[in-house]
């Protein structure tokens, strides 16, 4: 079963990664291309309504993969661990009550700490590819540069926790620009009804 819900996660993780990087080629390329800021437009438009939804249903199904590795199968949380359910838990919470009142303000929040969540999680990977740089805040009982697991060669939790802070940003980027989109077709209404 472990290696079942090992290779469902490790795929999870690198659809996030197909996701965030086209995100990212859409956005920057976007900049010069034409045909990717159209393409760009298409993309936002097409999750525009549901970014706080599936930015909730990231959330959730990390804070379910943090909490299954750990309570199911026995795998102990190091420090920096714990430092990314401290970002990542009350995502969920946030993200269920800004769905539940369709509030576009919970980027504000959201971002942030999905951002402090991924430079944890990088820097955790960073240290399991480089244990020297293990510093004090890592126990030697549970080693924070120790990795239960590299799925696919290079798959790891903190690997699999940055992949979900970083969709989470993404979407929380494109709910940025939604709204900002909202907010002048608005703005551009009213104007032409006075």
């Amino acid at each position: 079963m472990f290696e079942t819900m090992r290779l469902f996660f490790a795929l999870l993780t690198v659809v996030a990664n197909v996701l965030v990087v086209g995100g990212l080629v859409l956005a920057i390329g976007g900049r010069f291309s034409a045909r990717l800021a159209d393409l760009r437009t298409q993309a936002a438009g097409a999750v525009a309504g549901r970014e706080i939804t599936l930015a909730l249903i990231v959330a959730a199904v990390a804070t379910f993969g943090s909490l299954y590795l750990s309570e199911v199968e026995d795998l102990i949380p190091c420090t920096y661990c714990w430092y990314q359910r401290i970002a990542m838990y009350p995502l969920v919470v946030l993200f269920g009550i800004a769905a539940w009142r369709r509030d576009p303000e919970i980027r504000h929040y959201a971002a942030p700490l999905a951002g402090i969540g991924l430079l944890i999680a990088g820097y955790h990977y960073l240290i399991q590819q480089v244990p020297s740089l293990s510093g004090p805040a890592c126990s030697s009982v549970i080693p924070c540069s120790a990795a239960y697991f590299y799925e696919f060669g290079f798959i790891s939790i903190p690997y699999m926790a940055g992949s979900a802070f970083a969709l989470i940003l993404m979407f929380m980027l494109i709910l940025n620009a939604n709204s900002g989109r909202d907010a002048a077709l608005l703005t551009s209404a009213t104007s032409d009804d006075a």
